[in-house]
């Protein structure tokens, strides 16, 4: 995902509208889950123990990030909210369905 080579990709030549910015946290976050994926496969490929502590840590800290973007991206597109939320009932209805099916096993 980085574009290295183009000093200028994430440079824009105006102020962006609330929209267009929302678009841009939602490559952001994608950017910060890649960092996570990434730090992690890192950190389970090595026996060095201060490279993990390391390396988990940071991993620690794009999940942070990832909250703090979400969190904006919600207070950008209210829309996002409502969405969020609804996918999240649809998950608690199926691990309530599941949890009712495991105590009839």
């Amino acid at each position: 995902m980085p574009n290295f080579a183009d000093p200028f990709v994430g440079n824009v030549n105006r102020k962006m509208t609330d929209q267009e910015l929302a678009n841009a946290i939602r490559l952001d976050i994608a950017g910060e889950l890649e960092a996570i994926y990434l730090y992690d496969a890192h950190a389970e490929a090595t026996d060095n123990l201060l490279a993990k502590k390391v390396l988990r840590d940071i991993r620690d800290e794009e999940k942070e990030h990832m909250g703090e973007l979400l969190t904006l991206l919600i207070y950008l597109d209210p829309k996002e909210k409502e969405l969020f939320e609804h996918g999240e009932g649809e998950v608690k209805e199926m691990m309530e369905e599941l949890e009712k099916a495991c105590k009839k096993c």
